[in-house]
C-alpha cells in the first residue's frame, strides 16, 4: 500500500488559486458596487489592494463579505472583448479643477498695490489733477492682470 501525499489529495473549492481572469472578474464588480454606491472610493481601495493580494478563491471573495449581489463566479468569466481596457486598481477619477495658486498670489499682491496706489495717486492729484489720471490707468491695469492671470489659473 502506497502512501497518500498532499498532492494526491484532492484541492477543496476554496483553496483553488485564482487566474486572472478571476481577479479582472473581481475588480469589475468591485467597480460596479462603487457605481451603485455601496462602497466609497477608500472603501473600493482597501478591497482592491485585497483583491490583488488573493491568492486563492476563498481570498477573492474575503473583499465582497458585506456586500450584495453580483459576487465573483468561477468557471462563468467572460472574457474581455478587444478594445477593452484592463480594470485598474481604481475607479476612473473625476477630472478636478487644480487649486488657482497663481490667482491667490496675484489677488494678495495686487490689491494691496492697487489700494496703496490709488491712495497714493489720490493725495497726489489734489496738487496735480494729470497724476489723478495715471492712477486710473494704474488701478485699470492691475485689475485686467487679475483678470487675465483668473481666466488662466481657472484652465
Amino acid at each position: 500500500m502506497s502512501a497518500v501525499t498532499h498532492a494526491d489529495l484532492p484541492a477543496r473549492d476554496g483553496d483553488i488559486r485564482l487566474s486572472d481572469a478571476d481577479r479582472a472578474q473581481g475588480m469589475r464588480l468591485l467597480n460596479e458596487h462603487v457605481a451603485a454606491g455601496c462602497l466609497t472610493s477608500e472603501e473600493f481601495g482597501d478591497r482592491a489592494v485585497q483583491l490583488e493580494q488573493a491568492r486563492t478563491r476563498a481570498e477573492l471573495l474575503v473583499p465582497f463579505h458585506d456586500l450584495p449581489q453580483p459576487r465573483p463566479r468561477f468557471g462563468d468569466v467572460v472574457p474581455a472583448q478587444r478594445g477593452t481596457p484592463p480594470p485598474t486598481a481604481l475607479p476612473a477619477a473625476e477630472p478636478t479643477r487644480p487649486t488657482p495658486h497663481l490667482r491667490y498670489l496675484i489677488t494678495a499682491v495686487g490689491a494691496p498695490c492697487a489700494i496703496v496706489g490709488a491712495i497714493t495717486g489720490l493725495a497726489a492729484a489734489a496738487s496735480e489733477p494729470s497724476l489723478l489720471v495715471l492712477a486710473t490707468l494704474v488701478v485699470l491695469g492691475l485689475y485686467l492682470v487679475l483678470l487675465v492671470a483668473g481666466h488662466l489659473s481657472a484652465r
